[in-house]
């Protein structure tokens, strides 16, 4: 070097890395976005938690969304719709089949030669107990599958899990009008 006063130096080594594609701004610039008032906010990222605050365009913080409608897909609701029509009609099938026990029960002993068929006084509790049970199972199937479609969240599989509580139901209440006719469980023990 000389010892010229008016001479500069060489400029010092730049410790960053040489920029490529414009991925490096000049020292002490910052970006700022255009101020466009009919422009939409990009929704919250999906980190941002319930009462999490985003800042708003005119800089005052603002609660982030909880979360956005579900995207349900578009066979859901014709299917629970579906699915619902076709329980209430076998839910009405079970209550009248439940109805009739007395009448089939008859039936039976006349085609088996087991003479009249006298209906134990609880028969009547219990399938006008096993009908209401049957009853309320489809309006609690049909119930939730309503509020979840309204909240725009998948909903089909309510009424095949009504269908089939619907079903044990059903037996159960069959089942338990069996076991209290004597005459019936003793026709079976001799088979």
């Amino acid at each position: 070097m000389t010892d010229n006063p008016d001479s500069v130096p060489p400029p010092a080594k730049d410790p960053r890395p040489r920029p490529q594609y414009g991925e490096l701004a000049p020292e002490g610039w910052t970006w700022q976005p255009p101020q466009d008032t009919n422009r939409v906010d990009p929704a919250p990222s999906p980190t941002a938690g319930a009462g999490a605050v985003t800042p708003s365009p005119n800089n005052q913080q603002a609660p982030a969304a909880v979360a956005g409608p579900r995207t349900v897909p578009g066979w859901d609701r014709p299917w629970t719709i579906g699915l619902l029509a076709f329980g209430l009609l076998a839910n009405v099938y079970g209550v009248f089949s439940l109805g009739g026990f007395p009448v089939a029960m008859q039936m039976f002993y006349t085609q088996e030669g087991l003479g009249t068929y006298d209906p134990p006084a609880s028969i009547g509790a219990i399938t006008t107990s096993g009908a209401i049970v049957l009853i309320f199972v489809w309006l609690a199937a049909a119930a939730i599958s309503v509020r979840l479609l309204l909240r725009h969240r998948r909903a089909f599989y309510v009424p095949i899990v009504g269908g089939a509580v619907s079903l044990v139901v059903l037996f159960a209440f069959t089942v338990a009008a069996l076991s209290i006719d004597t005459t019936l469980i003793e026709f079976l023990s001799r088979q």
